[in-house]
């Protein structure tokens, strides 16, 4: 064959000259096939090992999977209703209860003028810090200084006459005396005597006259300059000034009645009051001296230490709650009267009182009731006595234990005496 005889033919009788396209491609038809690598047969058997191992792995998977279905069927009974269940929430020793409060000054008043005049002078405005006693303003009284004036002038008119009358009566009493010794001698006529013994008591009464005309004046004087101290308004207590009404100038009238018009506001707000009304179920847990911090919603987690200090011990009979004082340190000024702010108190629960999911109580026509589940996995209705609702979750005060279990949405479908199969679960 040609083939033969070109590997028979000897390297060195090769032509010289490189051969044409044609041919060289004759050549390489002729070659014969080259033999695998050692790397590529290791490649192909390890792809076939692990091609094996994921079938088996796979076939193994499958196998428990069918197993583990076969023991649920088995364990599972098809013949009762699974249900959902819970138990009653047990009350916590202590309940943090949150109610609303309003801030109030402790100390808070209005100032009227107590004397009648034009205001000469203010010396704080609103905001202004007082102390006690710090002069706020002055009244200029024309009036009352001329009153005052007159007044004087008629206590010493009055204490001049009662001189003059203590020397009236004086002179009453000797010719009383000379009357007396001249008619024990048949010298002096009896209505001579008469006459001296009225005189002496008129003497002695005009000078009483004269000393209580002297009391009257001096009241009247008291009087007038204690207007005319009034002439000087004074913070009665230490605290801010929260309102101003008048101006230099304005007149100024001592009316006492409803319509007068106060000079200055005045609040004492480095301790504020709180006032809360707690409802009647812990009502009778609140006491004097017991912890009730104080929040607000603009301050998220700070809280104001503050101390219950009275009650009404008396419940609001339409609201059915009790009227609380709570008094706050406020030296910072972080808090301000008028504020809407959180109480917390620190309350004793009401005794056996269960909290259920909102969504296990029911209400019928013959009543609120619940479903339980008993030791035989049947269900039973139980009629209970709700207490507050929140929503998610109703107060039971009366009906229900606390080791029952409670069917979580019984619905109209799960009737009286039903077997079924509880499923611990959750209301959400």
């Amino acid at each position: 064959m040609n083939t033969e005889l070109t590997l028979e033919k000897p390297p060195v009788e090769a032509p010289a000259q490189k051969p044409s396209a044609p041919e060289s491609h004759h050549a390489t038809e002729d070659r014969p096939p080259t033999r695998p690598s050692f790397l590529r047969l290791a490649f192909i058997g390890l792809v076939a090992v692990g091609a094996f191992v994921a079938l088996a792995y796979a076939g193994l998977q499958a196998r428990n999977k069918q197993t583990e279905n076969r023991e649920a069927t088995a364990i599972a009974p098809s013949d009762r209703l699974r249900v959902l269940t819970t138990l009653p929430e047990q009350p916590p020793d202590h309940v943090d209860q949150v109610l609303p409060g309003t801030a109030v000054p402790y100390l808070e008043t209005a100032v009227y003028a107590r004397t009648s005049g034009y205001l000469k002078r203010w010396l704080v405005d609103i905001g202004d810090p007082v102390k006690e006693g710090q002069l706020l303003a002055e009244i200029d009284t024309p009036e009352v200084n001329a009153q005052l004036l007159q007044a004087r002038a008629a206590l010493a008119e009055s204490k001049a006459n009662l001189v003059r009358s203590e020397a009236n009566e004086n002179l009453s009493r000797v010719n009383l005396d000379r009357a007396q010794n001249l008619s024990n001698t048949n010298a002096f006529s009896k209505q001579e005597f008469d006459a001296a013994d009225a005189a002496y008591k008129v003497a002695a009464a005009t000078t009483k006259v004269t000393e209580a005309t002297i009391k009257a004046n001096e009241a009247s004087v008291k009087r007038l300059e204690d207007l005319q101290s009034f002439q000087k308004i004074t913070a009665p207590f230490t605290g801010v000034v929260t309102a101003r009404n008048f101006d230099a100038g304005a007149l100024v009238v001592a009316d006492n009645s409803a319509n007068a018009k106060e000079l200055f506001h005045l609040a004492r707000i480095d301790t504020l009051r709180i006032f809360a009304d707690v409802p009647q179920t812990y009502a009778s847990s609140v006491t004097a001296g017991m912890a009730a911090p104080v929040s607000r919603r603009e301050a998220p987690g700070r809280e104001f230490g503050g101390q219950v200090s009275r009650t009404t011990h008396s419940l609001d009979p339409t609201t059915r709650t009790l009227r609380v004082q709570v008094d706050v340190p406020n030296a910072d000024g972080a808090l301000l009267p008028g504020m809407y702010l959180q109480v917390r108190f620190r309350l004793k629960p009401a005794a056996k009182v269960l909290r259920v999911p909102g969504a296990a109580v029911i209400t019928r026509a013959e009543g609120t009731k619940v479903a339980i589940v008993d030791a035989t996995n049947t269900v039973r209705y139980r009629t209970v006595k709700t207490g507050r609702d929140f929503g998610t979750s109703i107060e039971i005060v009366q009906g229900l234990a606390a080791t029952e279990r409670l069917v979580i949405r019984p619905g109209d479908d799960l009737p009286e005496g039903m077997a079924v199969e509880p499923v611990t679960g959750s209301a959400q």
